[in-house]
């Protein structure tokens, strides 16, 4: 007779994790959900740090059954490195593979949730990847030509980074490219842009294409 399949029984939790992006140390948590069987995971991508880091999502996520990591780029919230926004689509690579390393993750459903510039290098790594299934964006980046990056505020978010100025910032941000290639590879994968008529970075006329 064929021997029994073990039941799997996975408990909600949150653990505090770390791994690495081309030798760089990432920090962030891995909020567990409860279930029997693995579970749907979301990979929450940060945008510029500042004080949000849309903890609440991963909260919900863990309610109604997700598993939901939240990591932290290299050089900013105590992970190691120097920010780049270059190198943040392989920060999210490295995510997205710790993630489905997991034995509670569901590797046929995992999503990005994305924020503001965090859109930015979840596309640019989803269009690539087929095992992401979807993309939630919060106030996305999707066109870096739409917003001049002011030096004031580059300088602010600077001073949150590790290894660089705001100038420098201001420079990396004009070297970043259009999404739409990205965009047109991840489709017909569903993609969920939530706006806000209020916000000024990103309004709802930065969509209208």
């Amino acid at each position: 007779m064929p021997g029994k399949v073990k039941k799997m029984k996975f408990a909600a939790g949150l653990d505090g994790v770390a791994f690495t992006s081309n030798g760089n140390k990432l920090l962030g948590g891995f909020y567990k959900a409860a279930g029997d069987t693995p579970r749907p995971t979301a990979v929450l991508v940060h945008g510029l740090p500042g004080i949000e880091k849309h903890l609440d999502v991963a909260y919900r996520l863990r309610d109604l059954g997700w598993n939901c990591l939240y990591f932290h780029f290299r050089g900013c919230w105590g992970s190691e490195g120097t920010f780049s926004i270059a190198g943040l689509a392989d920060d999210t690579r490295a995510a997205v593979e710790w993630v489905g390393k997991q034995p509670s993750t569901d590797t046929e459903r995992i999503v990005l949730v994305a924020a503001s510039t965090g859109s930015y290098p979840a596309l640019r790594y989803a269009a690539g990847a087929p095992e992401i299934r979807a993309i939630a964006a919060i106030s996305p980046l999707m066109d870096p030509r739409a917003f001049r990056f002011p030096r004031e505020m580059a300088d602010h978010f600077a001073e949150m980074l590790e290894g660089v100025t705001g100038r420098q910032l201001q420079a990396q941000w004009e070297a970043m490219g259009s999404l739409s290639n990205a965009m047109r590879a991840f489709a017909p994968r569903p993609l969920l842009m939530v706006t806000a008529e209020n916000d000024e970075i990103f309004p709802p006329s930065h969509y209208s294409d």
